[in-house]
Order: C-alpha cells, then sequence, then structure tokens
C-alpha cells in the first residue's frame, strides 16, 4: 500500500498546487470514468480533460488542503475542503469527499460527492 500511498500524496500535492493537467497526465487511466455527485459520467480520459479545463478556468483565488485520507486495497478517499471563486458557480467553501479507484497506478474510476 506504500505505493498507493506515494500516489495519493503526489496527486493531492499537484491537486493543491492547481495543477490539474499534470494530475491528469501522470495519474489518470485513458478509459476514466468519473462523476460529479449523480450527475451522468464522464467517460475517457480527453473528455474529462476538456471538462476540467472549462471548470477551472473560471477559478480564481483558489485554495485546497485535503481534510483526511483513507486508503485501502486499490482505493483511495479524500475529504478536500476547497475555496474559490468561480466565473459562474460563485463562491465555493465546501467539502468534497473523492473516491477514487486504482489499477496499474492509475485511476480508473472517480467519484466527487459534495453538497450542491
Amino acid at each position: 500500500m506504500s505505493d498507493l500511498k506515494q500516489r495519493v500524496d503526489e496527486l493531492n500535492s499537484l491537486i493543491r498546487e492547481f495543477k490539474y493537467p499534470e494530475a491528469l497526465d501522470k495519474f489518470y487511466d485513458e478509459n476514466i470514468v468519473t462523476q460529479e455527485n449523480e450527475e451522468a459520467p464522464i467517460i475517457g480520459l480527453d473528455a474529462y480533460r476538456e471538462a476540467g479545463k472549462k471548470f477551472t478556468e473560471a477559478i480564481s483565488n483558489y485554495w485546497a488542503e485535503p481534510q483526511s485520507i483513507i486508503l485501502s486495497d486499490n482505493m483511495s478517499v479524500v475529504e478536500w475542503h476547497y475555496k474559490f471563486d468561480h466565473a459562474m458557480a460563485g463562491k465555493w467553501d465546501r467539502l468534497q469527499v473523492s473516491v477514487q479507484r486504482w489499477k496499474d497506478g492509475k485511476i480508473v474510476h472517480e467519484r466527487h460527492h459534495w453538497n450542491p
């Protein structure tokens, strides 16, 4: 599990530094399935990159810090505290739980849970 811990720590560092493209390149599988709450899943790394780019381009005053981390076999769960301003979504100051399933060192499934 130390390899998973190292990967999750590095991923979290990139997220804290607002380096989402680098995180996607290094830690996400080409066939990633990711989902926000109960919305329709985004399938494939290219689609996730595009969705992420649209969202992050509208962010300013970004701050993020993991509050707690759980690692088990090929799964990581990270509770994040995010604060930022978003041009279309307004001011964010909320907790989000992200659940990631890993295979061969890459995230193959991810789901984010937060109170809209």
